[in-house]
């Protein structure tokens, strides 16, 4: 290994220009066995070439009366999750692949499988109809999962959504009336969101930038990804670049004026206001940046990128002067492209699924000494949801790590995380199809859910109300709250609850069926499970603010200063979705009810685990606590809801979450109900993501 023989060459039946040719591979008509090197075969992910590089094999080196042939073969998967996967529900040409796939290993005596993938959702997560198929048709992967962990100057997904995220990300939220994120292939564009001018300048100045900084003739790069259709791309890309030539008019007439002229300059003055939200606290004023302005912006072009657009971005053809580009497009962008020096990202889509998400998560890469400068524009929805996958990835190494320790087989790794709650959205997607419902099994150990979605009506408010309040009598028998154990005295405490109360609670409380997650009969029959055992005793918090001017209220019993939270911008009549983000509970709850000792424990081995955190700075995430949590935790939120255009609730809206501890007893996985409705009203009318006709892209 590392040593590379001149002499030796493999005999390849493929070249960078054309893909398997049966009468190509025929002309040799030499029996793979009969070789004196090894055969390399680079082939598309294709449902049609797989047939083809199959029936020649069969042809040609499956000796007459034999079941296999008769020579060791590698076959190497990338983007493992896409295509490969077996899915149930008519999608013939991905299940096509599956089957050819597993058909090409059983085709050789000796064979080996080895995927790769940056996603390895789909992989993981499907939960299969029985545990014996989890090892044939998902070509699961039984001997062995190695997760490469990123190096430190890995600009990811921790590092943008959970350590520092306030320092890249920027909120879209003035989309909908020029750029819905739904909308047709139909759709006109006529105008740009001010924030999507932002982006663009903010590009621009970053340019300038990194010019000041002596960085010349590098690749620079923009994203815009919002939309799926081909033709609402090629609108979005003529009206970007109709904007940039305007700012590249009045730069060319005025930028070399004094500042002050300058500034008088509609265009000009807009790039300076944003450098003034970006970075004004970079090592330049203004000054140097001007001067830069013409050099940064003439050499910027805007080039569309999909199935349909002639060219494509060729960064080796400006190896030498840096190619300066705004990428516009969609499902293209999301696989196997590098963005060259990717700066600023406008990201405008509306997805759950976590494989299309980190895919299209294209501004991940290496940044090297202009990390300070790269920004991300998207809905704080998507961040929301961009940051429960990240913390669900770093789940995921902790597994292995865990599974690396203890010895056990991926197999056996495989049956746990997929009872993972996280399988209620991925195997959902996957299995629905045209059908009204799918059922998952989930096991809750080792998990946080929460009631982020509500139902609004009025009757339901006040019997959550009730709820609470039957709860808060209950816990005033148990004794007085424990205030030594929350830090920063951020609300009540009880220990000790007896299980029956927290049941007769989630019985009472009326959930919504876009809550799925937190349905009352699978979270109860999951409790009920484990009443005479580990989940016998509970933890109980009500949180409350310490600042007193807001709502406030005592119906448990205790005087709450109600947590405030904003109604997000998807909700209505009915539902009341509480943020955008899908998330209620503040980060590092799950640390209340620890001692000191267990915390620490905690982070200790967090930072054991991820030797480039800093313990100074680091974010813990609160999965962490899950671990070392002796009782399950339940949260009862008594919130205040804040609305965008009318006053804030006169009366508190109640919701809760709950921390559920690891498990030592086998667990029986409990059946959860997701519907069609639910996905799709989550995925934006989104159910697919690949080329259909030409009109997606």
């Amino acid at each position: 290994v590392g040593k590379f023989e001149p002499t030796r060459r493999p005999t390849t039946f493929t070249t960078t220009q054309r893909d398997f040719d049966r009468q190509t591979a025929t002309a040799v008509s030499v029996p793979l066995q009969n070789l004196s090197e090894p055969a390399v075969f680079v082939i598309k992910k294709n449902s049609s070439t797989l047939k083809h590089l199959i029936q020649w094999l069969r042809e040609h080196s499956q000796k007459a009366g034999a079941d296999a042939i008769d020579a060791p073969m590698l076959l190497i998967d990338d983007e493992a999750d896409n295509a490969s996967i077996n899915i149930k529900y008519g999608k013939e040409e991905a299940s096509a692949i599956n089957g050819r796939i597993r058909a090409l290993l059983v085709l050789f005596r000796k064979s080996c499988y080895v995927g790769y993938t940056a996603t390895p959702f789909a992989n993981i997560f499907i939960d299969p109809d029985t545990d014996d198929e989890m090892l044939g048709a998902d070509l699961f992967p039984k001997d062995f999962i190695i997760s490469l962990d990123p190096p430190s100057n890995y600009f990811g997904p921790t590092k943008v959504f959970t350590a520092d995220p306030e320092s890249v990300i920027r909120y879209i939220d003035d989309n909908e009336d020029a750029l819905p994120i739904s909308h047709s292939k139909d759709f006109e564009v006529t105008d740009l969101p001010d924030s999507l001018m932002l982006a663009l300048r903010t590009y621009i100045v970053a340019r300038a930038i990194r010019l000041a900084r002596g960085e010349e003739n590098f690749h620079s790069s923009m994203l815009v990804n919002a939309s799926r259709f081909t033709n609402v791309q090629r609108q979005l890309r003529n009206e970007i670049h109709r904007r940039l030539e305007i700012i590249q008019s009045s730069i060319r007439v005025n930028g070399a004026l004094s500042m002050e002229d300058a500034m008088l300059d509609s265009e000009i003055f807009a790039l300076h206001d944003a450098w003034r939200l970006e970075y004004a606290d970079s090592e330049f004023d203004w000054s140097p940046i001007l001067t830069r302005l013409h050099e940064a912006v003439a050499p910027i072009g805007v080039y569309e990128v999909n199935s349909r657009a002639a060219g494509g971005l060729d960064y080796r053809a400006h190896s030498d002067t840096g190619l300066n580009a705004i990428a516009v497009g969609g499902y293209s962008l999301s696989r196997g492209l590098t963005l060259e020096g990717l700066m600023v990202t406008y990201f405008l889509r509306n997805s759950i699924m976590y494989d299309t998400l980190m895919q299209m998560g294209r501004w991940f890469g290496y940044r090297p000494k202009y990390e300070d400068l790269c920004r991300v524009w998207m809905p704080e929805e998507a961040q929301g949801w961009y940051e429960h996958i990240a913390d669900s990835m770093e789940m995921l190494r902790d597994e292995l790590r865990t599974m690396d320790v203890a010895g056990a087989t991926p197999q056996q790794f495989g049956l746990k995380v997929r009872a993972h709650p996280d399988t209620l959205i991925v195997t959902a997607r996957n299995k629905m199809g045209s059908s009204e419902k799918v059922t998952v099994n989930i096991g809750l150990q080792n998990a946080f859910i929460e009631t982020a979605t509500l139902d609004q009506k009025s009757q339901a408010l006040v019997t959550n109300r009730r709820a609470a309040k039957r709860l808060g009598a209950c816990l005033k028998m148990v004794g007085a709250p424990v205030t030594a154990a929350v830090p920063g005295n951020r609300g009540h405490l009880w220990r000790g609850v007896p299980v029956k109360d927290v049941l007769e609670f989630i019985a009472g409380f009326q959930n919504h069926p876009g809550s799925p997650l937190t349905q009352p009969g699978p979270v109860g029959r999951y409790i009920e499970d484990r009443a005479n055992a580990e989940l016998a005793e509970w933890d109980v918090f009500v949180p409350s603010l310490q600042d007193p001017s807001g709502l406030s209220d005592d119906s448990m019993g205790v005087l709450i200063h109600c947590q405030r939270r904003t109604a997000g911008d998807r909700s209505d009549t009915t539902t009341l979705r509480v943020g955008n983000k899908q998330r209620i509970a503040s980060r590092g709850v799950e640390e209340i009810g620890l001692t000191p000792a267990q915390a620490e424990a905690a982070r200790q081995a967090y930072l054991d685990d991820h030797e480039t955190a800093d313990q100074t700075t680091a974010n813990y995430p609160d999965h962490i606590y899950r671990r070392v949590r002796t009782y399950p935790l339940l949260i009862v939120q008594v919130l205040q809801i804040m609305r965008k255009k009318t006053a804030p609730d006169p009366e508190p809206v109640v919701a809760w979450g709950i921390s559920f501890p690891t498990t030592t007893i086998p667990e029986n996985r409990v059946e959860y109900v997701v519907t069609t409705r639910w996905l799709r009203e989550h995925e934006g009318g989104e159910l697919e993501e690949e080329e259909i006709g030409g009109d997606d892209d």
